[in-house]
């Protein structure tokens, strides 16, 4: 018996690792097999172990925890198909081709391609942008790769993302992509990643950012399995900035139209949390329904995507689908995992459009009434029930807050 591990999303999307000895340690650290660049993944997080003709997966204790098909566990035995998840990292166990066991999923679709992309992005390393430099790389996205950078104008750090170079090929796009960058570039507001500059070098559509010093909401989400419950507070608070920070722009006739954890960072303090990636879903125009494999697996941003936005890219240029993304970011916050969930697109499209979330009480108790009342409203299937701008949701916070004690 063989198999492999396939790493359907994540930073080092694309990377398939083979099974072919006793055990595999995965991790960040040079000591294990994987060495991964995901910053959410434990420096030793877990192991695959060959037995009895099968493998076992076995947690190292792990802060984050490790998840096979949406459940955290401690061991598991993989069966084909089985969808593991550490940090931000999703993989999927598969049989080698000719295995009786083989899944009916093929691993995903764009892994030779990917393979190609992780050599373009290395090469990247060192190169100078403008006055950027890029270092490391700190993440990988649908769209391309995020590298540490550091303005050598002014030495600051910052981040840079760069395209994929293929993206550079569509003037369309490239059009699309410097008038998105041209309208972004003067917004100032504390609470939304500042783009410092962005342009098109050697072929590479790129935009330099603000760097934060922390982690993104999503890896905080990620912890509440093992780490317990946000404080209700705390979440108000976080969803407060962000919510100012969407009246700025839809003030400016612009919609985030990805507004999810991933997109949200955390610094030290909960006054710091910056919403990133302003314009960027418009500018590349993004299909949330698009599946991040070919056995139909549904990409993290799907899981936030309010009902209308599910019908495809331009479906849904009005802020109220901000309104419902935020709210289903809150949802998570307050109970560790987002409104709906589901193992295709077919499936979370399904219950998006038709289902009623489970009550906010009933997966954390200590959340108010009152508030989960402005939650379940944001997450209105249709966008006229829900509140109608983003200043109608902060008023209702506000009032929330000053009735509970809680004003930041």
């Amino acid at each position: 018996m063989a198999g492999r591990l396939v790493v359907l999303a994540g930073p080092d999307e694309g990377r398939v690792f083979p099974l072919t000895g006793d055990a595999l340690l995965l991790g960040r650290s040079r000591a294990t097999d994987t060495q991964l660049i995901d910053p959410h993944v434990s420096r030793v997080q877990c192991e695959v172990k060959r037995g009895d003709g099968q493998y076992v997966l076995t947690d190292f204790e792990s802060p984050g925890g490790t998840f096979v098909n949406g459940k955290q566990v401690k061991q598991h035995t993989l069966q084909a198909g089985d969808l593991i998840r550490i940090g931000a990292t999703h993989l999927q166990y598969v049989d080698e081709p000719g295995s009786p066991a083989a899944p009916a999923a093929a691993p995903p679709r764009r892994t030779g391609k990917s393979v190609r992309a992780d050599r373009w992005a290395q090469a990247l390393v060192g190169q100078t942008f403008s006055h950027y430099q890029l270092g490391t790389i700190l993440a990988r996205g649908k769209s391309g790769f995020v590298f540490h950078a550091r303005d050598v104008k002014r030495n600051l750090p910052v981040v840079v993302k760069v395209l994929n170079p293929d993206f550079s090929h569509d003037a369309k796009k490239v059009q699309r992509f410097v008038k998105a960058m041209k309208t972004v570039l003067p917004l100032r507001h504390p609470h939304l990643l500042r783009v410092y500059g962005a342009g098109k070098t050697e072929g590479y559509c790129w935009a330099a950012k603000e760097y934060v010093r922390g982690e993104s909401l999503a890896a905080v989400i990620g912890r509440v399995a093992v780490a317990g419950h946000l404080e209700w507070r705390r979440v108000t608070h976080v969803a407060f900035y962000i919510g100012q920070a969407l009246e700025y722009a839809h003030a400016r006739k612009i919609v985030h139209q990805n507004v999810t954890p991933q997109n949200i960072l955390l610094g030290h303090q909960v006054k710091e949390a910056k919403l990133a990636d302003l314009m960027l879903a418009t500018a590349l125009e993004e299909d949330p329904t698009v599946p991040i494999s070919a056995a139909g697996v549904p990409s993290e941003s799907l899981a936030y995507m309010s009902p209308e936005r599910t019908d495809g890219p331009g479906k849904a240029n009005d802020p109220r689908t901000d309104v419902y993304s935020l709210g289903a970011t809150v949802y998570a916050m307050l109970t560790g995992r987002p409104p709906f969930q589901g193992s295709t697109v077919d499936e979370l499209v399904q219950k998006i459009r038709l289902e009623a979330p489970p009550p906010l009480a009933s997966l954390n108790p200590r959340v108010p009434e009152a508030l989960e009342a402005i939650v379940r409203r944001m997450l209105a299937k249709r966008s006229q029930d829900r509140q109608q701008t983003m200043r109608e949701f902060l008023k209702d916070l506000k009032e929330f807050a000053k009735e509970r004690g809680a004003e930041k």
